[in-house]
């Protein structure tokens, strides 16, 4: 077998190892270099854009913390508003119906029955004088 003969086994792995050390500088310092040092900006600027996300999460709980209380305080301020309106509309119908109660209906209820009797007789004349023609 050639390549086990001692008189080129010493050429052939002198050139070997020569050619796999530079390989693997060249490897080493142009190829995996540059990938570790990507590697390393990629996870720094993710570290980042998760800080900044966590940053923005938390201001955004902070807005929805603040809008809950604005909604909260409007609609207490509507709900006491409205409380404020109907208990003053409450005291007014009271008032109301204690003067309509009060008020006497004497007159207006003679001059109204006037009224009904005085166009029952006149229907009453009126359909006496139709049935005599």
């Amino acid at each position: 077998m050639p390549q086990l003969d001692l008189m080129t086994f010493s050429t052939q792995f002198f050139w070997f190892s020569l050619c796999f050390v530079l390989f693997y500088i060249l490897i080493l310092h142009y190829v995996l270099a540059p990938i570790a040092i990507n590697v390393k900006y990629r996870k720094k600027k993710l570290n980042i854009l998760v800080n900044i996300i966590n940053k923005k999460k938390s201001e955004v709980s902070l807005l929805f913390n603040t809008y809950d209380k604005i909604i909260f305080n409007v609609l207490s301020f509507s709900k006491s508003y409205i409380l404020k309106i109907i208990n003053y509309a409450i005291s007014w119908l009271n008032i109301t119906l204690l003067k309509v109660n009060s008020y006497d209906f004497i007159i207006p209820n003679n001059v109204y029955l006037k009224i009904i009797f005085c166009k029952n007789f006149y229907s009453i004349i009126f359909s006496i004088i139709v049935k005599r023609i």
